[in-house]
C-alpha cells in the first residue's frame, strides 16, 4: 500500500504541476495596472452551459446561447438569471459558433457544418444542413452575420495551408449557397499590436473563439479563449485596438455578442468552476 500511495503521490504533483504550468504559461504577464475594461455585470450560469461556445441577444434581457455538445438553444434571462426556455434544433455534436438574421439563427460546428432554423420560441425544430469547405484542422469557433453575409473565423489552419503570415475570415452568402474561398480581411501576425504578447509563435497570436460585429460602428470583434484577448479589428481587418483579458477573469472566454445598444457580453466555459457570463465595459 505505501508503494501505490507514493505513486499517487508523485501523480497527485505532477498533475498539480501540469496545471499550473498550463495556467502560467496561458497568463502573459498580465498587468492588471494595465487593465482597460471593467467587469460591470456577472452572472453564474447553470451547469447545462458548462461547456457555453457563444451567445446572441435577442432582445427583452435575453440570450440565445448555445454549448458545444448539444444541438439546442438555451433561451437564457439575464433579469431572472435563468434558462427560461429550450429550442432543439440538432443531435449532439461540437457546436462552436452561433448568429443571426431578423428570421433565422445559423448554428456552425467546428467542422464547418452549418445549421440554419427558424427562430422558434421552443420546442423541436428541424434544421436545414450545409456542409462548408472546411474540415476539422480548420477547427471553425466563429461565426457572425454582416451584410446579408456571414463571416467565420479559423481557430487552426487557413483554407491554403502555405498561407501562414495572418488568420483568416472567410465569407458564406446563404442565397447563393456560395462560400468564397479567398479570406474578406486577414488578421496580419506582423501587426505591431501584438508586441505586447511576447509571443515567438506567430501562429498563437490569435486563435480566434468567437467574433461578433459592433451594432453601431459595424467593427468586428474576435475573442481569443487561449491567450485571453479581445481585437478589435475595422473592415479590412487592420487592428484598431487590443484588449488584453486577465486570465484569472477570463480563463476560457469562448462567446461574445452585443445588444441592440452595443452592450457588450463575453461567456466563459465552466472548467471546473461555474460557467460565467460577464457584461464588459471597454476603456
Amino acid at each position: 500500500m505505501g508503494k501505490w500511495a507514493a505513486v499517487i503521490s508523485i501523480g497527485v504533483l505532477i498533475m498539480a504541476g501540469l496545471i499550473y504550468y498550463l495556467y502560467e504559461k496561458q497568463d502573459y504577464d498580465f498587468d492588471p495596472s494595465l487593465k482597460e475594461y471593467e467587469i460591470v455585470q456577472k452572472w453564474n450560469l447553470p451547469n447545462v452551459l458548462d461547456e457555453i461556445s457563444a451567445q446572441e441577444w435577442v432582445g427583452n434581457n435575453t440570450l440565445a446561447t448555445v454549448q458545444d455538445e448539444d444541438g439546442v438553444i438555451y433561451y437564457y434571462d439575464l433579469e431572472a438569471s435563468e434558462i427560461v426556455r429550450e429550442l432543439k434544433f440538432g443531435e449532439a455534436g461540437d457546436y462552436e459558433g452561433l448568429t443571426q438574421d431578423d428570421t433565422h439563427f445559423w448554428a456552425i460546428e467546428s467542422n464547418g457544418t452549418l445549421y440554419k432554423f427558424e427562430k422558434a420560441e421552443s420546442g423541436e425544430i428541424e434544421a436545414e444542413q450545409v456542409k462548408l469547405d472546411f474540415e476539422s484542422g480548420n477547427d471553425i469557433e466563429g461565426l457572425t452575420y454582416r451584410d446579408g453575409k456571414l463571416l467565420i473565423s479559423v481557430k487552426n489552419k487557413n483554407l491554403v495551408k502555405d498561407d501562414e503570415t495572418n488568420k483568416s475570415i472567410y465569407a458564406y452568402d446563404p442565397n447563393s449557397n456560395l462560400m468564397e474561398t479567398n479570406p474578406v480581411m486577414k488578421i496580419n501576425y506582423n501587426d505591431p499590436a501584438f508586441q505586447v504578447l511576447h509571443e515567438s509563435n506567430p501562429d498563437q497570436y490569435i486563435r480566434p473563439s468567437d467574433i461578433a460585429i459592433h451594432p453601431r460602428t459595424g467593427e468586428i470583434y474576435v475573442l481569443d479563449a487561449e491567450v485571453p484577448k479581445l481585437l478589435i479589428l475595422e473592415n479590412d481587418g487592420k487592428i484598431k485596438k487590443l484588449y488584453q483579458l486577465d486570465p484569472a477573469e477570463f480563463f476560457q472566454p469562448e462567446g461574445i455578442c452585443f445588444s441592440d445598444s452595443g452592450r457588450v457580453f463575453i461567456s466563459n466555459e465552466g472548467k471546473g468552476g461555474d460557467p460565467k457570463l460577464y457584461e464588459v465595459k471597454l476603456n
